[in-house]
């Protein structure tokens, strides 16, 4: 019997986070890598907006802006429309450390799909958002 493609696609994204994490233990962060690429391009994210992007529970996402925020890389700024919420904001310490969190990324994509040709990764990243469509749908 085949594993089940929800089983693989969670055993290959742990396994390549362990890699991110492996190559950015120098940084005073730990898994949250990802949620800081959310903030920098939203503009003022909320964190029920962060939560909805990254498909996880607003509890999560306090704890990842609690870690991030006590680490020096988010800002929670007050939302001028509405005082009870609140706008994400990466700091300088954030902006320094982007560029090499994108370029690990990179690199770490480069690696797992070493023996892929580019029409192949291309084929597999559209078959990925095809099952994610899929899944969004139902």
């Amino acid at each position: 019997m085949k594993e089940p493609i929800g089983r693989k696609m969670d055993k290959i994204g742990k396994m390549y986070q362990l890699m991110l994490q492996k190559d950015l233990t120098h940084l005073d962060i730990d898994r949250s890598f990802y949620p800081l690429l959310l903030i920098e391009g939203g503009n003022g994210i909320t964190q029920q907006e962060l939560a909805d992007k990254l498909f996880c529970d607003k509890v999560q996402v306090v704890r990842i802006v609690d870690y991030l925020s006590s680490n020096g890389y988010v800002e929670r700024l007050p939302n001028k429309v509405d005082k009870r919420k609140y706008e994400l904001s990466i700091t300088e310490k954030a902006r320094k450390v982007i560029p090499e969190i994108k370029n690990t990324i990179e690199n770490t994509t480069k690696i797992a799909c070493d023996d892929l040709t580019d029409s192949q990764v291309n084929e597999l990243y559209n078959m990925l958002v095809t099952i994610e469509k899929n899944l969004l749908s139902k």
